[in-house]
């Protein structure tokens, strides 16, 4: 291998070629992971530091340039290979536009595969932060100018979860299910409170900005730019 080990998800669905893939890029000296759909893939980002995905697009629920719109916005720095069998120069376009790297079509050797991954390891080395970083190992956000603010565990979590979902918006319930919190230690008054804290914690380096809006009858919105940082 060619390049230092790397925290690798695949996501396929088709389960030979899923465990192939894991086995071939495990073999390279990587950390891999396998996964058959999104959900699957969102319990994984709440517990490794993912250094990049290996992702199908014909997928169950949810497909994979909606993954990567999603995965892109919270984790700028991941990289993001297509591996599919949508040859179009339209499905391309429309993955490029997602957030992927790289956009690669089946069947594609093994070789081929670790030498994308080996190419785009390169230049991700090169990637420089910006916007609001979530650093989740030093339990604080730090602004585009460097400033922060430290936060407790569920403040955390909180902007975690709110920086992976789609569009930064969760519902009340889904709130809580991610957060792993529930009735009647949390209801929405409880959240409320929580999220009045958190938004005068963050004054000091949002300024007069909105960090989180609250939408009522529905859930919290997170209104700044937030990249997630695992290592």
């Amino acid at each position: 291998m060619t390049t230092p080990p790397l925290n690798i998800v695949v996501v396929e669905d088709y389960q030979i070629l899923r465990e192939q893939l894991v086995l071939h890029l495990q073999a390279e000296g990587h950390v891999v992971y396998g996964v058959d759909c999104g959900e699957d893939l969102d319990q994984l980002l709440m517990n490794i530091a993912l250094d990049m995905l290996v992702l199908d697009l014909n997928l169950p629920l949810e497909d994979g340039n909606s993954i990567a719109q999603r995965v892109r916005k919270a984790f700028p720095h991941i990289g993001i290979i297509m591996h599919t069998v949508r040859v179009r120069t339209s499905d391309k376009l429309e993955g490029y536009d997602s957030g992927a790297d790289i956009y690669i079509t089946k069947p594609a050797s093994m070789k081929e595969i670790n030498a994308t991954i080996v190419s785009l390891a390169r230049r991700l080395a090169r990637a420089v932060p910006s916007s609001f970083q979530l650093d989740l190992k030093g339990y604080k956000l730090i602004s585009p100018n460097g400033e922060s603010v430290s936060l407790t565990a569920s403040e955390l979590l909180t902007l975690k979860q709110l920086a992976i979902a789609p569009n930064g918006f969760l519902e009340y319930d889904m709130l809580l299910a991610s957060m792993q919190l529930s009735y009647p230690e949390w209801d929405n008054q409880n959240l409320e409170v929580h999220f009045s804290r958190l938004r005068k914690k963050l004054v000091p380096i949002v300024g007069n900005n909105p960090s989180i809006k609250a939408l009522r009858g529905q859930g919290y919105q997170l209104c700044l730019q937030v990249q997630i940082k695992n290592a």
